[in-house]
């Protein structure tokens, strides 16, 4: 039993060492349909890749995927509703064993750990109090997968097409849901009594959405290249990922993001990715489908950090 919320905790949670990712976003930024696509891509063709299985630990974690994410969005093409505030609706987490199958030149040993996912409501991080009351696991965390709306950056919106124009997003002018403003809160809630080191968190941050914006970017840029599937963690390609990201940001005049997590952070990497792969409209997916665009990148990053996902550079 969990010590302190006193729920049953799944036998695999306690047999295998658990990873808990937390997933922050503000609101409309993307974080429940990018958690339904990244198990999917999981469950199909990245688990595939990485010869992994995933395998939910306990009946909440299997209703729930399948009644708030599976069936709505592969099921009827529908829109993810936002995520409700905690205060108002209390959820558990996603806890999904993944075992990957290492094959050696001697050996072929297997690697397991349990991931534990939450989603936050953007509400939830609207306020100080709320963060207080409501998203303590956050001290717990491994990890933390920041998802930024690129549409809530003032300086992208030029780079913005017609269609996705139009989806603009309805957080501008709030304070509250500035990137800035949410990546800072959580930092303080991360934050040790020793003010003056940084975090040891492995970070992600991730511009989702990113296929409203390929089309403004240059042709080399390295986002509109797909990820090649080796099994592996591409650093070259992380590399110019991050670097190509960092530089956009501070062409959209919000390169205050990289520098506050470099002086709060020991390890923090850029990503873009887009869920669904194309402009939804009003509230069903696209006529091209869900099309997922890198949408396993961070959590391949952190596998590598983890040390179950092996880095390789290409050969020069």
């Amino acid at each position: 039993m969990c010590p302190r919320c006193h729920n049953r905790l799944p036998a695999e949670y306690c047999a295998n060492p658990g990873r808990i990712v937390a997933l922050v976003g503000a609101k409309g930024s993307g974080k429940s349909t990018y958690i339904a696509v990244l198990l999917h891509e999981l469950m199909h063709r990245v688990g595939a890749e990485l010869d992994a299985s995933l395998v939910a630990c306990d009946d909440r974690t299997i209703a729930r995927y399948k009644q708030d994410f599976a069936l709505p969005l592969y099921g009827r093409s529908r829109l993810l509703s936002a995520t409700q505030s905690a205060a108002t609706d209390p959820r558990d987490p996603l806890v999904y064993l993944l075992t990957r199958t290492i094959r050696g030149r001697l050996r072929t040993t297997t690697a397991s750990l349990t991931l534990v996912l939450f989603d936050t409501a953007g509400e939830d991080l609207r306020s100080r109090q709320m963060s207080e009351l409501h998203l303590r696991y956050l001290e717990a965390a491994d990890a933390i997968v920041f998802l930024v709306d690129p549409l809530d950056l003032v300086g992208a919106q030029s780079s913005l097409s017609g269609a996705a124009r139009a989806l603009s997003s309805a957080n501008q002018g709030d304070p509250d849901s500035d990137p800035i403003n949410v990546i800072s809160r959580v930092t303080e809630r991360l934050r040790s009594e020793d003010s003056g080191r940084r975090i040891g968190v492995p970070v992600a941050v991730a511009l989702s959405k990113i296929d409203a914006l390929l089309p403004a970017l240059e042709r080399q840029s390295p986002l509109h290249r797909a990820r090649t599937p080796t099994g592996t963690l591409d650093l070259d390609d992380r590399e110019a990922v991050h670097e190509q990201v960092r530089a956009l940001l501070e062409e959209w005049q919000a390169g205050m993001i990289d520098r506050y997590l470099s002086q709060n952070y020991t390890d923090y990497a850029f990503f873009a990715l887009s869920a669904l792969g194309g402009i939804p409209e009003t509230d069903k997916v696209g006529p091209g489908g869900i099309r997922p665009y890198r949408v396993e990148d961070p959590l391949l990053w952190l596998l590598y950090r983890f040390g179950m996902l092996k880095g390789t550079r290409r050969t020069r």
